[in-house]
């Protein structure tokens, strides 16, 4: 497998963790790289700043909802916890991000304690602490006004809370790094990831192909934890889409390789308001213009990698038809590459197997009968859909497997 850098896939990943009603904020971006910062000055080590990375570019990935991005908008949130104690649970199991786990869970512990971790002052983890400073000093931003006409309100908010809610020491540091102009520059800068990039430098890592599962996994229970109708859906186009990529004579690691697009396919999701996701009736056509730009937002989210992995138009093309129909690229024939078009056909079977607002989970023969049609009205696959078709026998052993392993590997 090509090698893929860690640092620049989280960046990348973490973008879709910040879309929130007020757009794209770049939230975690910005966190990581005040923390950075704040962290370099504190005296860590280079392998200290990178696990400090790894936590604070994906610190909120337990705040899935809109709801629970808005209340962490609040400075003086009063119970940030919730989110905390997911991300843990979210980020624990994988690995490559495990030295992370005990980080995000007490990014909001208060100085002065009173915290459900029971930690207090000097027993916060030192990277813990950091992510809070620059988690609040984020928040505090107003991107309506000039970042260099703000400085000196928000410095004075933080110094307030010196001792009480922030470490001080952190607080004299944040004090001298906040004398410099391009400080504040950095943040608000259209270069802000490259910054970002370049604080980790040398210590960045490359994953291999069983971490890069396991980074997909956890942002497949990101994904599925959006609305409680999709709680299984990413895990179950991954399995479907693995299995009929087998039966279609894909090399073993191109399998791997469509569980990971399958995992990641719906990652624009995110972008989309729960109020459409889980309405119960026919959505209006300016909501499905707004489901209409989940795919377009996987697609750019993973571009970046696509010169060494195709798994952006694996995962991003699944709602594209063979005719052309689909959307949002309206792509059509020889565009649409093997992976996606099986995709498509893992998408809609999964789609069509779950319960959903408006209806329950359907069974074998209408699904057979839904799937044959729009392949023979050259909307997906014709070989693909048939593999599929004559799959039914395995295909219930994968669903099987999905419901039996518990719907809490989706929900945290």
């Amino acid at each position: 497998m090509p090698v893929i850098d860690l640092a620049r896939l989280l960046v990348n990943l973490s973008l879709a963790l910040d879309f929130t009603r007020r757009g794209l904020l770049r939230h975690h971006q910005r966190v990581a790289l005040v923390a950075l910062r704040l962290g370099e000055a504190a005296g860590m080590s280079g392998d200290e700043r990178f696990d400090l990375f790894k936590a604070a570019i994906i610190h909120d990935a337990g705040a899935v909802t809109w709801p629970e991005k808005d209340a962490l908008e609040v400075f003086d949130v009063q119970q940030p916890w919730d989110h905390c104690h997911r991300g843990y649970r979210f980020v624990s199991d994988v690995a490559v991000l495990s030295p992370a786990a005990e980080i995000i869970l007490s990014h909001h512990d208060r100085w002065q304690g009173g915290n459900p971790s029971g930690n207090i002052k000097a027993g916060i983890p030192l990277a813990a602490r950091i992510i809070h400073l620059a988690d609040r000093l984020d928040v505090l931003l107003n991107d309506g006004e000039y970042v260099l006409d703000q400085k000196e309100s928000i410095i004075r908010q933080v110094q307030l809370l010196a001792g009480k809610v922030f470490d001080p020491d952190l607080v004299d540091i944040f004090m001298q790094l906040a004398r410099a102009e391009s400080f504040w520059l950095d943040i608000t800068a259209p270069c802000l990831t490259e910054n970002l990039l370049e604080l980790v430098g040398e210590h960045a890592s490359t994953i291999d192909l069983a971490d890069l599962i396991s980074i997909a996994r956890l942002f497949a229970r990101v994904i599925d934890a959006k609305s409680p109708f999709t709680h299984r859906h990413s895990r179950g186009v991954a399995a479907v889409a693995r299995y009929l990529a087998w039966r279609m004579g894909m090399s073993d690691e191109d399998c791997l390789l469509m569980e990971v697009a399958g995992l990641l396919h719906d990652l624009g999701k995110l972008t989309v308001p729960e109020d459409i996701l889980e309405k119960p009736g026919r959505l209006t056509e300016k909501e499905f213009n707004r489901v209409k730009q989940h795919t377009y937002y996987t697609y750019w989210l993973l571009k970046p990698f696509d010169n060494q992995l195709p798994v952006a138009r694996w995962a991003a093309f699944h709602h594209e038809k063979i005719n052309g129909q689909g959307y949002p690229f309206r792509l059509s024939g020889s565009q649409l590459c093997p992976g996606a078009r099986i995709m498509a056909v893992s998408d809609i079977f999964t789609a069509l197997k779950e319960d959903r607002p408006y209806r329950s989970g359907m069974a074998w023969p209408e699904i057979e009968r839904i799937i044959a049609r729009q392949a023979g009205q050259g909307m997906l696959d014709g070989d693909v859909a048939g593999v599929l078709i004559n799959s039914r026998r395995e295909l219930e052993e994968i669903w099987g497997d999905l419901v039996t392993a518990g719907d809490h590997c989706a929900l945290g």
